[in-house]
Parts: structure tokens; sequence; C-alpha cells
């Protein structure tokens, strides 16, 4: 009578023992009808996605319409596709659709909750729906995750000066001028929230630092020329507001203000000329609220001639600091 191989028994043992051996010999699973139509779906809605995104490049989609077409073709295949609502957001987003773009983005973060770039895309939209203490949290979450988005710092910072948290604003901003110093907003918004806490020569600072940016910023020299007006230095509040004029010839109120830098300078037929001009161009918007005031400042400023005003003096220097007795050595 023939014996079982001892050895070859207890490689038997082992493969029944492992799992191994019924793997190898039990079928795979048959799939239902349903899960092999679902998988069909999200494979042609990730075909889809993928058809989108080859068409993203520096930071733009090179035709906006085949991009939001793949797209929605690919959240109706799919619609827990991630990126694919996050990308349709951001088209959407560049139309104007506020909407919908929310809705796709609170739809990604309801799959993905750590999603950083959807939950800044929240953020973002909350911030331009001027929903301030919604965009402060969505914001907050995105810097729990990661303090290093310059533009997470910025949009919260600037949500906390609109919300009259100047110290908090200034704190955030100055950790995203520290991160991108060439942020223009950072340092617009920066100057507006010292400008809030009375700190006008660091407001001054910031809005000469913001139009070194960007130039063309009417804000910016509307805020600067406000700034110089409070500092006393109406010539350089003058130059503000006639830069801006050449952005915006028709603003009755530049003028306006125009006017008052002027005279501040002691340069009255000036001041009474642009007076003249705000109340011509309030006239003929209808305005007539404005066109009274704009009369009333014109006939505060006619027939006044032009005077010297001496310049504003210069801050005395700090006197030198005297050592007190417990600091001089022998």
């Amino acid at each position: 009578m023939r014996h079982a191989n001892p050895v070859v028994f207890l490689v038997f043992l082992l493969l029944v023992q492992t799992g191994c051996l019924a793997t190898s010999v039990q079928p795979r699973p048959t799939l239902t009808d349903h899960e092999i139509a679902t998988q069909r779906r999200e494979a042609m809605a990730a075909a889809a996605l993928n058809k989108a995104v080859q068409l993203y490049h520096n930071g733009e989609y090179l035709d906006d319409d085949m991009a939001l077409g793949y797209l929605d073709e690919a959240v109706e295949l799919d619609p827990d596709l991630v990126l694919a609502r996050y990308h349709r957001a951001l088209l959407l987003l560049g139309h104007g659709q506020m909407d919908e773009a929310e809705a796709d983005v609170r739809h990604a973060l309801d799959i993905r909750p750590d999603h950083i770039q959807a939950r800044f895309a929240l953020g973002y939209i909350l911030f331009r729906r001027e929903a301030w203490p919604d965009a402060v949290r969505e914001l907050s979450r995105v810097l729990d995750q990661d303090d290093s988005v310059s533009e997470a710092l910025a949009l919260r910072g600037t949500a906390y000066a609109r919300l009259g948290r100047a110290d908090d604003a200034v704190h955030d901003l100055d950790r995203a001028i520290a991160i991108n110093p060439a942020h223009f907003e950072a340092y617009f918004n920066r100057g507006l929230a010292r400008l809030a806490l009375g700190d006008d020569e660091a407001a001054l600072h910031d809005l000469t630092q913001a139009l070194s940016l960007n130039s063309q910023s009417l804000p910016a020299l509307m805020a600067r020329g406000e700034v110089a007006m409070r500092l006393g230095d109406y010539p350089r509040a003058e130059a503000d507001y006639r830069r801006a004029l050449v952005l915006a010839p028709s603003d009755s109120g530049l003028y306006s203000l125009l006017a008052e830098a002027y005279a501040g300078s002691g340069d009255y037929p000036a001041a009474a000329d642009a007076a003249r001009r705000a109340l011509g161009l309030a006239r003929a918007e209808g305005d007539d609220r404005a066109a009274a005031a704009y009369q009333e400042q014109a006939a505060g400023y006619a027939g006044r001639p032009k005077v010297v005003v001496p310049p504003k003096p210069e801050p005395e220097p700090e006197p030198p600091h005297e050592p007190a007795p417990d600091e001089i050595t022998p």
C-alpha cells in the first residue's frame, strides 16, 4: 500500500490554511448588470473629464464652451465625480454663474470635505457674495489645512476688515504679504485697514506700494488721495485725484474731491472751477441732491483769490535716548 508523501500533504494543508488553494480554484464573482453599467458610466465620465482637463493650460481653458460640454457630460454620467464638479465650478465662476458654481463645490465637499481647492472656491464665492462671516469660516478651514495659502489669507483679511475687525485684518494681510510681496490686493486692503485704525502714515505707505503694483487702480488712487487729505498733503491729493479723473472723467464726486484738495492748497480759483465741473456733471446725470451740494461748494470758493499756504512742518525729531542711571556701566 502506497503512503501519501508527508511533504506534499503538509504543503496542501498550508495552502488550505492560507486560502491560497481556495482562491486559486474559486471562480471570480460575476458582476450584476447594474454594476457593469455603473463601471461603464464611471469610465466614460473619467474620459470626459480627461478631455476637459487637456484643454486647461496656463490657468485657463483654450475653449470654455467645449470644456464645459465635457464637464457637463462627466457630471451627468457620474454626479459624484469630485474633480469634474470642481473644474465645472471654476468655469461657471468665470461666466458669472455663482449659484451653479456654489452648488457644484458644495456637492464636491459633501463627498470630499478635505478637498482644499473646493473649500477655497466656496470661501471665494461667499466672499464675492459679501457674506463675510461665512467667508471667514470657510477660508479659516482652508488655512487650517495649509496656512501658507496667501490668497486665503488675503481674502480672510479683507473679510475681517469688512466686519470691522481691523487688527485681525492687518494680521492676516501681513502674513499674505510676507508670503507674496507682490500681492496688490493685500497691500491695498491693509492700507484700508490701517486707515480704519487711524494709522495714516502706514496706510499711505501701503497704498503707495499697491499703486506701484497697479498704477491704474482707481480705488487705490482715491484711497491714497483720502489719506493725503487727512495728512494735509494737498499736492499729493491733487495729483492722485487728477490721475483718477483720467480713469473716470465723468465722475462728479471726483471733481468735488479735487476741488477740496485745491482749496486745501489755497488755490481757490482752481477749486471753484473743479466744483463747477462737478455741478455740470451732476446736472447732466439728473442728480439734484448732488448738484445742490456742488453748487454750494462752488459758491464757497468763488471770488476768493489764490493764497500761499505754508507747507506742513516736518515732525520734530525724536530726542536722543538718555540712558537711565542703572544703564550706565562704570
